[in-house]
């Protein structure tokens, strides 16, 4: 492939994706909600109680659904809640009305998941109190929880109630700082639905768990909302690749011998590259690595205060590092000290090196930072956004290794699709 080809399909694909990602494609083509409600859209926790919205959404409005609420739990609204903060600490004592003997106490002695207060953006539901003579009103979140930690990978709760019904609407799902946007990416809700859901199996403060289908496949949802009865019981003490190498050696030694010297005349060749590509990933790990390890070290201080200084990191420490390990020493100016110390790692790259390099670092370091703290699905929106950022550092690269006006063409094109990427999240658009 030539370096026309590799412009051409550079601009194709960071363009495509990142219309994609700032929603001007839509692939899913999923239909907006209607702005009035009925009551066939509303679930009915229990009969003759309020009709709830089985959704979120960003404002009182039904066309800026959000997620699924995957979870109903039936029971006092201060019980619920302690049956997810306080579980470790909790004793039960079975109420039987036709038992005469001294009641039963339970204590639940089996490490669970460690729920704790959590802040984010407020998330609204619709909920009808016909029923109960009252008026619809869209409502905030009464409490948020969460599990994980906030600069990397996180369970995070919203939780919904009201003053008229015994029950408790949750929205759970899986989320994990993008450094990228400045804020939480969801990547599932229904694994988080599972782990939410077996934390009350075989609790004997649980009469029953069962899942009831309601059709809600909008938000993430496959149709199926997990319903949890708490028993008739009150609380008397409230105090968790390698791949095969498959040497593929010719099949005779000679194979062996020719393709191995082949291998390392040309690592010794590109060895910039590669010390370009776990650059860039070392970057990425480390900045999430930091993060993380500042918030343990100093839970006294939010966490958004150490993005400040993180943030700078990825945007100028990518595109910089990609400038000083791919632009040719003789085309050296405000990094010339950094260029002279790269300069003694190897020969200068060719464009085409220099952009599968920066793409497969930004790449792999996108992979690692994402398995680190345990995410393994994402949006299509966000793959795409994540492609775009990858083949524009790759052009810059591809530029910045050329000495002449064909690559200030391909860098500055490189650089202004680092910036609209970067741009769009903060704008908005993904």
């Amino acid at each position: 492939m030539n370096r026309r080809q590799i412009l051409l399909l550079g601009l194709v694909v960071l363009g495509a994706s990142y219309l994609i990602a700032g929603g001007v494609l839509d692939l899913t083509d999923e239909p907006a909600e209607p702005e009035t409600l009925e009551r066939d859209q509303l679930v009915q926790p229990e009969e003759n109680g309020s009709y709830v919205w089985p959704y979120t959404s960003r404002d009182r409005s039904a066309e800026e659904r959000t997620l699924a609420i995957n979870l109903l739990v039936h029971g006092d609204d201060e019980r619920v809640q302690q049956t997810l903060v306080d579980q470790e600490e909790l004793e039960w004592e079975e109420l039987d009305p036709e038992e005469e003997d001294e009641p039963e106490v339970y204590e639940d002695t089996e490490d669970g998941i460690q729920w704790d207060d959590a802040h984010g953006s407020t998330r609204y539901t619709y909920v009808d109190a016909g029923p109960h003579d009252e008026e619809v009103a869209w409502i905030e979140e009464s409490y948020q929880l969460h599990t994980g930690t906030y600069l990397g990978s996180r369970y995070h709760i919203r939780a919904y109630t009201t003053e008229y019904d015994n029950w408790t609407a949750i929205q759970v799902h899986e989320e994990y700082f993008d450094f990228f946007r400045l804020r939480h990416s969801v990547t599932d809700i229904q694994d988080s639905q599972t782990a939410l859901e077996a934390e009350f199996l075989e609790e004997p403060y649980v009469d029953e768990v069962r899942r009831e289908y309601h059709g809600t496949h909008g938000g993430w949802n496959d149709g199926w909302l997990s319903v949890v009865e708490l028993a008739a019981i009150v609380p008397v003490l409230a105090g968790s690749v390698l791949g095969l190498l498959g040497l593929i050696g010719g099949e005779t030694t000679r194979g062996v011998v020719r393709g191995t010297r082949n291998l390392l005349g040309w690592t010794y060749r590109n060895i910039r590259g590669f010390i370009l590509v776990g650059t860039l990933a070392g970057l990425v790990v480390g900045v999430r690595s930091a993060g993380l390890a500042v918030e343990a070290a100093v839970p006294w201080i939010t966490p958004q205060a150490f993005v400040v200084v993180l943030y700078p990191a990825l945007v100028v420490g990518l595109p910089v590092t990609a400038i000083v390990l791919t632009q040719p020493l003789e085309r050296a100016t405000r990094f010339l000290r950094l260029q002279r110390v790269a300069s003694w790692l190897g020969g200068p790259l060719e464009p085409q090196a220099a952009f599968a390099f920066s793409i497969v670092g930004l790449g792999l370091g996108f992979i690692v930072d994402f398995v680190a703290i345990g995410i393994t699905t994402l949006p299509l929106q966000l793959l795409v956004h994540r492609l775009g950022l990858m083949v524009a550092l790759g052009l810059l690269a591809a530029g910045a290794a050329r000495s002449d006006a064909e690559g200030a063409v391909v860098f500055g094109i490189g650089l202004l699709g680092w910036i609209v990427g970067l741009a769009m999240p903060l704008f908005g658009y993904l």
